[in-house]
């Protein structure tokens, strides 16, 4: 994560954990992901709200998110698939949310695989708040990425209502406010508090630049990164009210 742009107030909600997922993990996933999407499954241009182009997307349902489990159908893929996603919600409970909530029976959306094409895009947007909760997370697969991070229009409003406006943290004061994420491939990233809710997210084109920064000096090393066609699955938690 490189906090270079970021405003003053960013709380570092953001978190992303490299090689999450294993070589033979990612295979078993893509593999698994590939059979539901089929040969009909094609690339679309856009969606409704014109946030994301050239993409396809389908639901990675597993037992568990069922309250009749059937094992008669499952293969080794879809096994590992549900192995996965059983250990990422287990860690993303046990780590990124409140203390408050620990042993409480935190209920998840199913999982999404998104198939973004090379040449498509995914532009800055913050997920529906309406029915998913804390965090929004994503196993990124088959090529790195850059994601990035700004302050949403909303959240600038009622800071200036508040006479609380953002603050850059660089030197030069042209910068845009911003965080960038480096997403490699089989990492784990996850948006919660201020990340999630109020800033935006966007994947950055091919060949976008990442900074690597240390104990806070910067441009330590700049790296070119090549983003191919992108597979993550998605996780998102129910929004609270939507408890039954």
């Amino acid at each position: 994560v490189c906090l270079k742009h970021a405003p003053k107030d960013f709380d570092q909600s953001a978190a992303v954990y490299p090689d999450f997922v294993s070589t033979d993990e990612s295979k078993a996933l893509i593999k698994e992901a590939n059979k539901r999407f089929g040969r009909k499954k094609r690339f679309q241009d856009g969606h409704w709200d014109s946030v994301i182009k050239r993409y396809r997307e389908i639901e990675m349902t597993i037992p568990q998110d069922f309250s009749q489990i059937s094992e008669s159908t499952i293969n080794q893929d879809h096994q590992m698939l549900t192995n996965v996603i059983l250990r990422t919600r287990e860690h993303l409970e046990t780590n990124h949310f409140p203390a408050t909530n620990i042993g409480k029976n935190i209920q998840w959306l199913p999982c999404h695989a998104i198939d973004l094409a090379q040449d498509g895009d995914l532009d800055a947007h913050v997920d529906s708040v309406k029915f998913s909760g804390g965090v929004v997370c994503g196993i990124s697969l088959l090529s790195d990425s850059i994601m990035r991070l700004r302050p949403s229009e909303e959240s600038l409003e009622r800071g200036n209502q508040l006479g609380q406006p953002h603050q850059q943290s660089c030197s030069s004061p042209d910068d845009n406010d911003y965080v960038d994420l480096y997403l490699p491939k089989n990492s784990l990233y996850v948006l919660s508090g201020l990340s999630r809710y109020e800033y935006t997210h966007e994947l950055l084109p091919n060949r976008g630049e990442f900074t690597l920064v240390q104990d806070g000096e910067c441009d330590v090393n700049v790296i070119s990164v090549e983003r191919g066609r992108r597979l993550s699955i998605i996780f998102r938690d129910k929004h609270p009210d939507s408890y039954t």
